[in-house]
């Protein structure tokens, strides 16, 4: 009998701390609007922009950018293809992509016109040259992501990326 009763004590107790606590948890919280960013993951940032000075915004930036310069290259590749020569210039290349839809929708157009990719239009380059890279270098490491004529993608330093850029 006395069990019984502490039982029913300890059942009654943690039904009240149980309803005390839920008007605690409740309760909204007012924010500055200019704080909220609905629907924005900062660590899912979109593709391009400047080159983020953070550690890990940097290392989110980085996959997005690496995959997009990826795509970039074969764009490039499948242009080559199709018409039996690289492109020009970049507005050749930029119509080339405005008519493809995939490249629309995964932003490719948008990206180059921004700038924060720089493409380097040689013609008759034999070996494996510089097809694009970002604009900003990342200051904290001195690096930036460089697409190669062969669709690789390869984080370099600066002063190694200089002197291939020029080698070019």
């Amino acid at each position: 009998m006395i069990r019984s009763d502490a039982y029913r004590i300890v059942v009654v107790l943690l039904g009240v701390l149980m309803l005390a606590s839920l008007p605690i948890g409740c309760a909204k919280k007012n924010r500055p609007a200019e704080t909220e960013t609905p629907g924005k993951n900062p660590l899912k940032p979109g593709p391009g922009g400047p080159t983020a000075q953070t550690f890990v915004g940097r290392g989110a930036q980085r996959q997005e950018n690496q995959q997009l310069l990826r795509s970039i290259g074969q764009y490039y590749v499948l242009y080559n293809t199709e018409k039996g020569r690289d492109p020009r210039d970049l507005k050749e290349f930029l119509d080339y992509l405005k008519n493809d839809p995939s490249a629309r929708t995964a932003k490719i157009p948008q990206t180059l016109e921004d700038g924060w990719v720089v493409m380097v239009f040689t013609p008759n380059v034999s070996g494996n040259p510089i097809l694009a890279y970002e604009k900003e270098v990342f200051e904290a490491f001195q690096n930036r992501l460089v697409l190669f004529r062969d669709g690789s993608v390869k984080l370099m330093v600066e002063p190694d990326f200089q002197a291939a850029l020029k080698d070019q």
